[in-house]
Formats: C-alpha cells, sequence, structure tokens
C-alpha cells in the first residue's frame, strides 16, 4: 500500500472507524487514484470530483449510498493529505432517500430456520434475528463474549462500541450444540474462525456469511430486496411489537442516535385499532 492511502487507513483506525469502512476507503481510492493516473491529485477541484462520481458511479447508476461512500473517501484522502477541505456547496453529497426497510415475519424466520440445514448458518440467523446483531459482529463474535449465565452477549459494534445484548434460551442451545461438534476447530476464540492473516488466524470474513445468506434466500424464494441485515431490522421491530422500549432498543442496537431508531417505531405501529371515517361505512 502506498503512503498517502496507508496514511489514511491509519487515521481512520485512530478514529475508531471498523476495518470495514477502512477497507471500503481505500477501495474506493485505489480505484479514484487508478483513473487519474498521470495527472497531479493535488491539482484537482471540485469540478473534476464531480464528473469523476458521475462517469464511474452516477452513470452506472450505483445507490446514493454507495456515490457517498466515494465522495467521502476521496475528500477525506485530500484532507489527510493534503490539508484540502473541498466545498460540500460545490461537491455536494447525494440524498439518500429514506424508506423502510424490508422485513420478515417471524413465520417467515421459522420457515427460513427450518428449512435450513447447516447448523453454522442456523446460528448465523439466529444471532441476527434473535439478538439483532450486525452481520460483522457476527462474524467477529468470540466464545467469551458468550456470557452464558447471565443469558447475554457481548458485543464490539461499529466504531468498537461496546454493548451487551439479550442471549436467548433457544440460542443458547444452538451454541451449546455448535461448541460440541466444533470445539476441536475453533482457535484464537473466535466462535466462527475464518482464514490466517499473517501468522494470526481471524475470525470469518463477514462476505462469506453475506454470500451463504444468498444460497437461504434463494433455497427459500425470497425477494432480492432482503438482506442479512432484514433479519436485524425484524428483531427491533418485534422487540417493540412485544411491549419493549424504544431507548433500551437503541442500546441493544448500539445506535448512536435516537432518531436512527424511531424509524422502527413507525414500522411497529398497529393500525388495526385506530379508528377511521371509513369504520362508520363498513358498520352502516
Amino acid at each position: 500500500m502506498t503512503n498517502d492511502l496507508q496514511k489514511v487507513k491509519d487515521l481512520l483506525k485512530v478514529r475508531g472507524c471498523s476495518d470495514r469502512t477502512a477497507t471500503n476507503y481505500i477501495s474506493c481510492l485505489n480505484r479514484f487514484k487508478k483513473y487519474f493516473e498521470g495527472k497531479e491529485l493535488k491539482d484537482l477541484k471540485e469540478q473534476d470530483i464531480l464528473d469523476y462520481l458521475k462517469v464511474n458511479c452516477i452513470d452506472l447508476d450505483f445507490s446514493a449510498a454507495t456515490i457517498n461512500v466515494n465522495r467521502a473517501a476521496i475528500k477525506y484522502y485530500y484532507l489527510v493529505n493534503f490539508n484540502i477541505d473541498f466545498n460540500n456547496t460545490l461537491l455536494p453529497s447525494c440524498k439518500v432517500n429514506n424508506r423502510f426497510p424490508v422485513l420478515l415475519s417471524k413465520q417467515q424466520v421459522i420457515s427460513i430456520f427450518n428449512n435450513e440445514s447447516n447448523l453454522k448458518h442456523k446460528l448465523w440467523i439466529i444471532l441476527a434475528y434473535g439478538s439483532g446483531l450486525r452481520i460483522s459482529e457476527v462474524a467477529s463474535l468470540k466464545v467469551s463474549d458468550i456470557l452464558s449465565k447471565e443469558h447475554k452477549i457481548h458485543v464490539i459494534g461499529k466504531g468498537n462500541k461496546e454493548r451487551y445484548v439479550p442471549l436467548p434460551d433457544f440460542t443458547l442451545k444452538l451454541l451449546r450444540l455448535y461448541w460440541i461438534q466444533n470445539k476441536d476447530k475453533i482457535t484464537n476464540d473466535y466462535l466462527f474462525p475464518g482464514m490466517f492473516s499473517k501468522t494470526e488466524l481471524t475470525h470469518i470474513n463477514p462476505f462469506t456469511i453475506k454470500q451463504a445468506f444468498q444460497k437461504i434466500k434463494e433455497n427459500n424464494n425470497l425477494d432480492n430486496s432482503i438482506t442479512f441485515h432484514t433479519l436485524r431490522h425484524s428483531f427491533a421491530c418485534e422487540y417493540l411489537k412485544s411491549g419493549g422500549d424504544i431507548w433500551e432498543l437503541r442500546s441493544l442496537l448500539g445506535h448512536s442516535s435516537i432518531n436512527t431508531t424511531m424509524v422502527y417505531l413507525h414500522m411497529a405501529e398497529d393500525f388495526s385499532k385506530v379508528y377511521s371515517p371509513l369504520d362508520e361505512v363498513s358498520n352502516g
């Protein structure tokens, strides 16, 4: 890795950003540098960056979120390496349409779970749906994070923020079964070990879980809009439907802002008992 990109990666780590964020930034910047190869990057202006984003992101129908990640990576690169802070008016971010996330019903999750024969895959599903974990949090779980006596899981989330989430009895039984079958394979305390990184065995790559869930979707004829993260969304809504507190949910999900959690309030509302003027028409 070149010195300028290493500097970006190191500072992201100091800021407490996740490895996934750093990887995404470096990937975006590698494409950016390759596109402008042979040109003096320091001399580029906001319009040059806009033209780049149009050709390499907008014209390719990338999502607004993906375009914004590329923009943020480039802005951070210039600030770190050249002390240049691009003007947000001249280099605006894309407006992201805040649509309600897709959900899975309890019956759908049970059906998906029952149709899956791989115990490890079953655990991934149930950890996301039963405890609200992100895909990266499932991948990096350690055996020491499973606090069976307290019925809770210790989680290190985005920005290395720590929290605890519930450990249902059903999940605990699956974990014990998984331990019996895989304890000889578990090293470095990782519940789901992956490949060697330099000289140390690390946890499974979240992309591996994503690929497995894609196959699960196909086997269950699920809509393409459903992702592994849908399980976490579904956990949040079921929690509120059962009478859970919005502030406690914020803590369980590891959200920095309550505004992020509030979306689930609207999705969990039951309108079956809400009065409508048409009720009188139907009763008349």
